[in-house]
């Protein structure tokens, strides 16, 4: 043989059973022991990732509906507000007391009559799974930059399916309470009634 040494061939190993059992032993008791333990990792993440997009879904829900709420609270003041009594109007009155008085069913809680009732009932009826009701409706005089004006406030209740309904999320409730004030004038010059 050439330039190398030759090793004589190595005789053929034994199992590793035989050479160490003891640790063979160990390990099978090791993986044994391990047994499920990702199963049980996997329940847990699952129900914790579960968890968070049922709060961040349903909360986003929360707020969307607490805005909307406030929507249509200012959207019902404003209806109410522009009801005003023309009669009142066109005999002089309101420019003789400084006063402007609404129509007598403006801040009708009933659907059937009251203007702010009828635009919170066709919201209610446009949107699957919400029910939004008018609660309160009040008109006063209040003075704003010194001259008297009329002011309606509005309170909506609006109720809404979540899409995940699971406990304590099963109905979000929102509740708002709007103002709107009464401007007279013209496009030019507007000034409070």
């Amino acid at each position: 043989m050439r330039g190398g040494s030759h090793r004589p061939a190595a005789a053929a190993s034994a199992p590793a059973a035989t050479r160490h059992p003891e640790r063979v032993r160990a390990s099978a008791s090791l993986a044994l022991r391990d047994r499920g333990s990702i199963s049980l990792w996997l329940v847990i993440f699952t129900f914790t990732t579960l968890a968070l997009l049922i709060l961040v879904v349903d909360g986003g829900q929360t707020m969307n509906a607490k805005s909307r709420a406030a929507d249509i609270a200012e959207q019902a003041a404003r209806a109410a507000a522009d009801d005003i009594n023309v009669t009142n109007l066109r005999e002089g009155t309101a420019a003789r007391d400084n006063t402007v008085q609404l129509a007598g069913n403006a801040c009708d809680l009933d659907p059937q009559t009251g203007p702010a009732a009828q635009l919170v009932a066709s919201y209610a009826s446009g949107v699957p799974g919400a029910t939004a009701t008018l609660t309160a409706c009040t008109s006063s005089m209040t003075t704003v930059g010194g001259i008297p004006s009329l002011s309606v406030t509005a309170t909506v209740q609006l109720s809404v399916r979540p899409a995940l309904p699971v406990p304590p999320f099963n109905t979000i409730s929102a509740t708002a309470q709007e103002t709107a004030y009464l401007a007279c004038g013209s496009a030019d010059q507007r000034e409070a009634c």
